[in-house]
C-alpha cells in the first residue's frame, strides 16, 4: 500500500483557509454522482479517512498520490513541478443546502517526479457528538482540467464506531484500506487512551452470490456468533503489532455491549483485482446456467474452463477477448467500489453493476441510492433502488429493492453477454 509516514501528515499552516459560518447551497442528493462509479472520470484514489479524536473534534485525514498529479517542467529551474488544491466541505446531508464548514490548503511538489510516493494532509473538523455529517472532498490539479470530488460520511452517532479507530502500516502509515492483505503488519489505534483490550470477533463465511433482481427470496439472516474470539492487549491506546493470519473479517470492538467496531477484512489474494484462475470462474454465475456453472466447478482445469465457456459463447477469439476484459473490468471495479463484508462482485450493487455497466445516472438521499441507464425523463429507462442495511460491519452494505418488472430486461441484458 501506499502509504506515507504519519511524520509527514500535514497539520494545517498559513496555507489553509477557514471559511466560517454556514453557506447555503444545492443539495448534494439533486446532483448526478455517477462520476464517482466511472474511474475515468476521477484522476485519483479516493483514499480519505475520518477520526475522532474528542467527542466534539474530528480529523479528516486524505492521501495524495503524486503519481496521479501532472507536473510539468519549470524552464527557468529546469524542474518538474506540480501543484494542488485541497478542499473539503462539511453538511448536515445529502439533503441539506448549507455548508457549516468548509476549508482548503494549497500545495504543490517539486521532489517526487516519477516517484510512486504520497504525502496525507489533515484537516481539524468541529464535529459535536451525537451526529451525522456529509463530507464533500475535492482535490483540484492545477495542471489539469477538472478535479476528483468524492464523498465521506462522518459518522458520530456513536463513540464505538469504525472511525474511533486508526490503522497504521509498518511504516507508521494510515492504512485507508478496509481490507488488509494476509501476512501484512498493522496496528490499531484508539481514541480511548485507558483502555486494555480490544474484543476481537473473526468470521469465516461462505457468502453467496447476490440473487438475480427479480427474485423475491430473503436473504438469509445473518448469524452473529463469531467462528472464534480473542482479546488483543492495548497499552496508551495503541495495540502491538497484528497480522491476519487467516481469510475472513476481523471485528474489533472496544467492548462486548455494542456491535459497533472496527472490521478489516482479508480477502483472497491480489485483492480488489483478479489474480487466480477461481477468480475469473466465480463472477460467470451470473450469466450461467446452474448446469454450465456446475460443469465449471467440476473441470480440475478451472483456468481452461474458462476459456472454453468464454469461446463457445464469443464464437470467435477476438470477441472473446473483448467479453472478457469487460466483464472482468467490471468484476474489479465493483470489488473496489461496494466491497463491504464480502467481495464487492457478490453484492447487490457488484451484481447490477457487473451485468449492466456503469449506470448514467446516480441519486443518492440518506439510506438510499438510485441507478438509472437512461434518462431520468424516460419512462422507459431501467431503475434500480439500492436501500443502506444497518450493518455493524460496515457502512458500505446496500440491499437491492428486488421486482419481478426487472425480469425481462435482467434477461435480455445477460443473453447479450452470450451472443
Amino acid at each position: 500500500m501506499r502509504n506515507s509516514p504519519v511524520k509527514i501528515i500535514l497539520k494545517l499552516s498559513v496555507l489553509l483557509v477557514l471559511a466560517a459560518g454556514c453557506k447555503a447551497t444545492e443539495k448534494v442528493s439533486l446532483h448526478n454522482l455517477a462520476y464517482l462509479y466511472q474511474a475515468e472520470k476521477q484522476f485519483t484514489e479516493q483514499n480519505s479517512w475520518v477520526y475522532h479524536n474528542t467527542d466534539s473534534t474530528s480529523t479528516l485525514f486524505v492521501e495524495v498520490l503524486f503519481s496521479n498529479l501532472v507536473y510539468q517542467k519549470d524552464p527557468y529551474t529546469g524542474l518538474y513541478t506540480c501543484s494542488y488544491r485541497l478542499s473539503y466541505k462539511l453538511s448536515a446531508g445529502y439533503e441539506s443546502k448549507e455548508t457549516l464548514q468548509s476549508s482548503f490548503l494549497l500545495s504543490g511538489d517539486s521532489l517526487n517526479y516519477g516517484k510512486n510516493t504520497s504525502i496525507v494532509h489533515s484537516f481539524d473538523i468541529k464535529a459535536k457528538y451525537p451526529g451525522n455529517y456529509l463530507l464533500e472532498i475535492t482535490l483540484y490539479d492545477f495542471n489539469r482540467p477538472g478535479g476528483s470530488t468524492w464523498y465521506l460520511d462522518l459518522e458520530k452517532s456513536t463513540m464505538m464506531g469504525k472511525q474511533n479507530f486508526l490503522v497504521l502500516n509498518r511504516n507508521s502509515g494510515l492504512i485507508f484500506k478496509d481490507y488488509i492483505p494476509e501476512g501484512e503488519q498493522f496496528k490499531v489505534i484508539t481514541d480511548q487512551t485507558d483502555l486494555k483490550f480490544l474484543f476481537v470477533s473473526y468470521y469465516q463465511r461462505d457468502f453467496p452470490v447476490a440473487r438475480p433482481p427479480y427474485t423475491e427470496d430473503r436473504d438469509p439472516v445473518f448469524d452473529y456468533r463469531p467462528d472464534s474470539a480473542f482479546l488483543i492487549p492495548v497499552f496508551n491506546g495503541e495495540t502491538g503489532w497484528i497480522m491476519l493470519d487467516k481469510p475472513g473479517f476481523y471485528h474489533f470492538r472496544k467492548d462486548t455491549i455494542n456491535r459497533a467496531g472496527l472490521t478489516l477484512y482479508n480477502f483472497p489474494e491480489g485483492f480488489p483485482e483478479i489474480a487466480t484462475a477461481d477468480q475469473l470462474r466465480d463472477p460467470l454465475r451470473y450469466i450461467t446456467t446452474r448446469k454450465e456453472y456446475d460443469t465449471l466447478v467440476d473441470n480440475s482445469n478451472v483456468k481452461a474452463a474458462v476459456d472454453d465457456f468464454w469461446l463457445k459463447t464469443a464464437r470467435t477469439p477476438e470477441r472473446a477477448k473483448n467479453l472478457i476484459q469487460k466483464y472482468y473490468s467490471n468484476v474489479e471495479e465493483a470489488n473496489l467500489y461496494f466491497t463491504s463484508y464480502l467481495e464487492g462482485w457478490k453484492t447487490d450493487r457488484g451484481l447490477i453493476y457487473i451485468i449492466f455497466g456503469k449506470p448514467a445516472y446516480v441519486y443518492r438521499s440518506k439510506g438510499t441510492e438510485e441507478w438509472i441507464y437512461g434518462e431520468p425523463q424516460n419512462r422507459s429507462s431501467l431503475r434500480f433502488t439500492f436501500v443502506q442495511v444497518n450493518n455493524p460491519f460496515t457502512d458500505n452494505d446496500y440491499m437491492l429493492l428486488r421486482s419481478p418488472t426487472l425480469k425481462e430486461p435482467w434477461f435480455i441484458t445477460v443473453q447479450s453477454w452470450r451472443r
